[in-house]
């Protein structure tokens, strides 16, 4: 749902120092910017929470 990148897009502000560089809610896109180890941060922590608090099925994280 839309409201899901919202969600993330929150989370990730909140929990690490990075920036919003792209957010679309009709497809659901994300873009975070910042440092590797605070991008890193905010999406473990986003994954974490819709895992954890809203119960979404997630994949785990891969570094490339």
């Amino acid at each position: 749902p839309w409201e899901a990148v919202v969600v993330a897009a929150d989370v990730a502000v909140k929990s690490a120092d990075v920036q919003i560089g792209f957010m679309d809610r009709f497809c659901g896109s994300l873009i975070i910017t910042g440092g590797l180890a605070e991008v890193q941060t905010a999406v473990e922590e986003v994954v974490r929470f819709f895992r954890d608090t809203l119960g979404f099925p997630v994949c785990e994280i891969h570094k490339s």
